[in-house]
């Protein structure tokens, strides 16, 4: 009931907003200095799944097509508030002027209001299957989302400290520098912008203005620590979530996320940036965790402890602890450059192109990382129902708990790069007063020396089977199929859109696509068309997304096909 009353008081405030003014307002200044300024967004979204779901998800949380899949209300408000005219009357300021030589200070404190009615009054399925905490933690969230302060000394060293979002590269839709701050996939995937998924953190940044050096000039040294780093569930979580990817049958094992609560697990960096001609360089190194946690089979001996007084059987079936999946997340480095600016015999097309060298990168191979799958791998599909090799696979997982054969995690060195390209276009045809926007990216990616049996930490099909155990009982004994990670891939995406003035304000039709190649061994797509209209401070939106292909990379959605609605207030 809570959550409903939020649900609803966030409503009427969308609502209360939208009617407070249907003219253009860049911000509401609060002072005559016009130093304190307010921003505002607010949207209220609606998906609608357009199909059934599929494979394991068909089974666990079978809602019908054209059900509710999203119902999103969301309302942030900012304050930016600039110091540096005050200088001269407030003591503390003019103290920190004169004696650090800081000659800028300002804030920034930006809050996030979020509600989802579908754990409301959408599918059924989503508030049984869903645990209560989980639910309600998907359904409300009220936060201070980012708050910093930045200052500047001696007009050539700038300093931001606070929580704070930090982007490095030049892609869009899929990240290849810009990996320093977690996503949260828990809402929408990769279909939501990222500027919206990322999650900030605590964070000291400094930019040093070196100047100008000859033909190279904008020179500048970026760097950041994150002193207490971050770490969020990935995006298979949480379960039962309209956006969860359901990696199979249920697992009896009980999932945890690793802990990262010491100064050796900070992110931290620096790039160095400039300018060369027409076209703006930097070079970046840093640490940073991976976007996806990967699962290894691990004991806990303390938990095992305080089982063995109430049931001191437990003891002899687990000697080594009490067996668990840890959602690891193995810190890495990325080492990168990226470079834009026009292409040389065309001036207003801009080349965008960006390279990542990723060390020691995590890799999921089953039978390694979760050695209780081992006998599974091995049972041969058509054994699947002899009762002797279900038994001997049995006892084979059992003799593994016995020994407290945990798992272990591969690490490769992962290469990935990115070329794309803008263009504003006249399509005189088509459009007389404006022209086409065209964004056009190719990524690839390569492991070095990818291992055999790699895969996705998804599975593309399982085989199931209850077996009867000697003593009466029975259990359920399941062989899985992982998608197999390729050693090469490659995804490709376009935009193309163009206005035309209309009441006022302007119609823009758009159209996205997203390709998946995998290593041109498999097709994927995203076809997402798109009619925008912009009247400020409203935006309206209606968007069909349509995926189809393999089971992989893109494909791990396709069964989230959605009709939205969405429409935007901005102050």
């Amino acid at each position: 009931m809570k959550s409903v009353l939020k649900g609803t008081w966030l409503s009427l405030l969308v609502i209360g907003l939208m009617a407070i003014s249907s003219q253009s307002i860049a911000g509401i200044f609060l002072d005559e200095d016009r130093a304190i300024i307010v921003t505002a967004r607010v949207y209220t979204l609606t998906r609608l799944l357009s199909q059934e779901p599929e494979r394991f998800r068909a089974e666990q949380y079978p809602v019908g097509s054209w059900s509710l899949l999203q119902q999103r209300t969301y309302f942030e408000p900012q304050l930016r508030h600039d110091l540096s005219p005050r200088t001269n009357i407030t003591p503390a300021l003019r103290f920190l002027r004169d004696s650090l030589r800081i000659d800028n200070i300002r804030y920034f404190i930006g809050a996030r209001m979020e509600y989802d009615g579908i754990y409301d009054y959408g599918p059924e399925v989503y508030r049984e299957k869903v645990p209560s905490a989980t639910r309600e933690e998907l359904e409300w969230k009220a936060e201070v989302f980012e708050a910093y302060a930045d200052l500047r000394f001696l007009r050539r060293l700038s300093m931001r400290i606070g929580k704070q979002n930090l982007s490095w590269g030049e892609t869009d839709v899929f990240r290849l520098l810009d990996l320093i701050n977690p996503l949260d996939q828990s809402f929408g995937g990769f279909l939501i912008p990222l500027d919206e998924r990322r999650v900030p953190s605590f964070m000291i940044k400094g930019i040093l203005d070196a100047g100008s050096l000859g033909p190279v000039y904008n020179i500048a040294l970026e760097g950041f620590v994150e002193p207490d780093p971050e770490i969020l569930w990935g995006p298979t979580f949480p379960i039962g979530s309209p956006w969860a990817l359901i990696t199979g049958p249920p697992s009896a094992l009980e999932y945890r996320l690793e802990d990262k609560d010491q100064w050796k697990d900070s992110r931290s960096g620096a790039r160095l940036l400039t300018t060369i001609g027409d076209y703006s360089l930097s070079l970046a190194n840093y640490w940073t965790y991976p976007e996806n946690p990967t699962p290894v089979l691990k004991f806990d001996p303390e938990k095992l402890a305080s089982l063995v007084e109430d049931i001191p059987e437990i003891e002899a079936a687990y000697p080594a602890g009490v067996p668990y999946l840890e959602l690891n997340y193995p810190k890495i480095m990325v080492s990168g450059a990226s470079l834009s600016g026009p292409l040389p015999l065309s001036p207003y097309t801009i080349l965008r192109t960006e390279f990542a060298y990723i060390w020691d990168h995590p890799i999921f191979i089953p039978g390694e990382n979760i050695p209780l799958l081992l006998p599974l791998l091995k049972l041969d599909e058509e054994k699947i129902d002899d009762y002797i090799a279900q038994l001997d696979a049995l006892q084979r997982q059992q003799s593994i708990l016995t020994q407290g054969l945990a798992g272990v995690i591969e690490k490769r060195d992962l290469i990935r790069w990115n070329v794309g390209i803008d263009d504003n276009r006249w399509i005189r045809l088509l459009n007389p007063r404006q022209t086409f926007f065209i964004s056009l990216q190719f990524f690839g990616e390569h492991y070095r020396e990818l291992p055999a049996g790699a895969a996705y930490t998804l599975q593309e099909r399982a085989l199931v089977r209850d077996v009867p155990l000697p003593g009466g009982s029975k259990t359920t004994l399941s062989k899985p199929f992982f998608v197999p990670l390729p050693i090469n891939s490659y995804k490709a995406t376009s935009l193309i859109r163009t206005g035309y003035p209309l009441w006022r304000g302007y119609l823009t039709p758009e159209l996205t696509t997203m390709f998946d190649f995998g290593d041109f061994d498999a097709f994927t797509y995203l076809l997402q068309p798109s009619l925008n209209y912009y009247r400020d401070p409203f935006r309206f939106r209606i968007e069909y997304n349509h995926i189809e292909g393999e089971y992989s990379g893109l494909g791990f959605y396709k069964d989230r096909d959605n009709l939205m609605f969405k429409l935007d207030y901005m102050i």
